[in-house]
């Protein structure tokens, strides 16, 4: 078998998503899944990139993806990389195309200067878990993600008005 990873391009969207759906359902969420090609060529491959993807081909069919995204350190004063979701269909696990879609996201980091990458694995997969960490990736064990749904940024934004735009309080 061969293993090769590209950039995604906008014509790759479709692929994109069928990913996007396989990791959703392996996840557990089925229908968890509710963005569309348009918003993936958009968001993607637009004037205001929000992500990117690499695409791992096997024997020429898209079989796995990497949707990276950059940020930054303030404690290095440096970007690092986010590696959102990391992806290989069912069939071509085991072929490296996920080592080999780290790899490309790490030289891409390096590249940037970035100063490391983070991923997020969900707790409950352990095989997940053993390959980052073969990959040299460690836990966090004093670190536990946290998340603000829309409906929680809405009552933030509520809770925190006395004047000014945002919920910002009006400055000087």
């Amino acid at each position: 078998m061969s293993v090769c990873v590209r950039p995604a391009r906008p014509e790759d969207s479709g692929d994109i998503l069928r990913l996007l759906r396989l990791l959703a359902a392996f996840e557990g969420e089925p229908d968890g899944v509710v963005t569309t090609e348009d918003t993936i060529r958009a968001d993607g491959f637009g004037p205001e990139r929000r992500f990117e993807a690499l695409l791992a081909e096997v024997d020429g069919a898209v079989r796995g993806m990497a949707v990276l995204y950059q940020a930054y350190s303030s404690w290095r004063g440096a970007p690092t990389l986010v590696v959102h979701d990391l992806f290989v269909d069912e069939a071509a696990r085991g072929t490296g195309a996920g080592k080999t879609l780290l790899s490309a996201a790490a030289a891409l980091a390096m590249e940037r200067g970035c100063c490391r990458m983070d991923v997020n694995v969900v707790a409950w997969n352990a095989e997940g878990r053993k390959f980052y960490e073969r990959q040299g990736f460690a836990a966090l064990p004093d670190w536990l993600p946290h998340r603000l749904d829309r409906q929680g940024m809405e009552r933030l934004v509520g809770a925190g008005r006395i004047g000014g735009q945002g919920g910002q309080p009006p400055c000087g």
